[in-house]
């Protein structure tokens, strides 16, 4: 039989949905041993370890996948899962969702789709509660190297992160906002013209085509020449 069939992987994945964990998990290993970089299989495999609240599992299979697979969807899935399992503690759980939300921009932060990403983590800061004058201060300057990072990513929310964070500026200080808006606004120009052009190219792509020897199929040709476009634009 083709283990590469993708039309079979597709009818084990939907019937794997199906069933309880226990009975799933051989056929999300044995999918997951042929497509390494489903993104769609290690979700749906490790959301169906977080829906049985086993997170040790869970934690053990981001780790095996993470690094490999930086599609924005999966690591959404993933911080998703960290808030909720550091939601009830405390400050120590704040601290290690901020760390999370740190090492997932490190890796997929220049993703075109990174927008709504950056959007979450900015407002996660603003929600962290404060004490004092030193504290405040401190998260404002954390906030602001947040936002100035953020609006240099040429992502789909670019505009909406500049339009925040003019709000932030002058929310903050007229008087230093218009420094620095002056400062970062060509910078901003700039990431918006890439991301248009960056659209084009993003666009052309399937993303939910499982990697597979070649068949030489037109859809295949069609989308090798489009990861080569995106490619070489990247570069």
């Amino acid at each position: 039989m083709d283990i590469y069939n993708v039309e079979a992987a597709e009818i084990l994945a939907n019937e794997a949905l199906l069933l309880p964990i226990g009975e799933s998990a051989p056929i999300y290993e044995k999918l997951l041993a042929t497509f390494p970089t489903a993104v769609k299989y290690w979700k749906q495999y490790v959301e169906a370890y977080i829906a049985a609240n086993d997170e040790e599992t869970a934690k053990q299979i981001f780790s095996r996948c993470l690094l490999t697979c930086p599609h924005i969807n999966l690591w959404r899935c993933y911080i998703n899962f960290i808030k909720r399992v550091n939601n009830k503690r405390g400050s120590e759980g704040l601290e290690e969702t901020k760390k999370a939300f740190d090492f997932m921009l490190n890796y997929v932060g220049n993703d075109v789709a990174s927008g709504p990403v950056w959007m979450e983590y900015i407002a996660f800061l603003k929600s962290m509660p404060v004490v004092t004058p030193q504290e405040e201060s401190h998260r404002m300057t954390t906030i602001r190297k947040v936002y100035q990072k953020a609006i240099l990513v040429p992502t789909s929310h670019v505009e909406q992160l500049w339009k925040d964070y003019d709000n932030f500026e002058n929310s903050v200080s007229r008087t230093l906002a218009k420094g620095l808006l002056s400062e970062y606004q060509p910078k901003f120009n700039s990431a918006r013209a890439v991301y248009r052009e960056r659209k084009k190219y993003i666009d052309d792509i399937d993303w939910s085509m499982l990697a597979i020897p070649p068949t030489g199929s037109y859809k295949e040709e069609q989308q090798c020449m489009a990861w080569k476009r995106l490619l070489t634009f990247e570069k």
